[in-house]
């Protein structure tokens, strides 16, 4: 379902107020400023590196199911939450839980288009898929099950493609390591620039607003 105008213009205020803290969380904790790069510059880049995510979003990551109602997924605002397998460090990402706790159940699908970066096992992140997209922002999809098909490094993706599906896969380092945790699909956003090559934005705003532009899979 579509969000409403006011509604709508509701998250844009929340999701700008939010960005606008991070990035001065951002200022705060980046590279000592230099004569050449005033703080004024350096805003300007960042938001424009958050400008290129809205550019790539297209679709939800997990596609509504046409034939179980109660196949739902919910989320909500952990970045920085504490995590502590192999050592205490924050969230860099949002989890999205399913009402059905079932490993390879609910598919995932591309939130843009884009090229394979990575692909393959994460002790951390399980069975995962990496993608650089048109606008240079990484999309990072942890946990699978399994994937949609035999990709490799280089392949190009389109929007709503199939990628894989959600599972429960990780925290060990022994390839198809399971049931350490819950059933759920892992987003994690990266943006770079000359100073940081790999830089964690927040997904939480950004699955928000896509809630309103999701697929429909036959799926129960």
């Amino acid at each position: 379902m579509r969000l409403s105008i006011a509604s709508y213009g509701l998250l844009l205020i929340c999701a700008g107020l939010f960005i606008h803290l991070e990035l001065s969380w951002l200022s705060d904790h980046s590279v000592e400023q230099t004569e050449g790069n005033p703080a004024s510059e350096q805003a300007r880049e960042y938001y424009e590196l958050y400008e290129n995510i809205w550019k790539d979003l297209e679709y939800f990551p997990v596609p509504e199911s046409t034939e179980d109602e109660k196949a739902a997924v919910s989320f909500e605002n952990s970045w920085m939450f504490e995590r502590t397998y192999g050592g205490s460090y924050g969230h860099e990402g949002t989890d999205l839980m399913p009402s059905v706790d079932k490993s390879g159940y609910y598919p995932v699908v591309s939130m843009t288009d884009g090229v394979i970066e990575n692909i393959g096992w994460l002790e951390k992140g399980g069975w995962r898929i990496g993608i650089r997209s048109v606008h240079d922002v990484y999309f990072y999809y942890a946990h699978l099950s399994s994937y949609a098909e035999e990709f490799e490094r280089g392949d190009v993706v389109e929007a709503g493609q199939l990628l894989g599906w959600m599972g429960d896969t990780g925290y060990g380092k022994e390839e198809g390591t399971t049931g350490q945790f819950p059933v759920h699909l892992h987003v994690g956003i990266y943006v770079r620039n000359e100073e940081i090559p790999e830089l964690a934005v927040n997904p939480y705003w950004f699955l928000k607003y896509l809630e309103q532009y999701k697929l429909k899979y036959s799926f129960s």
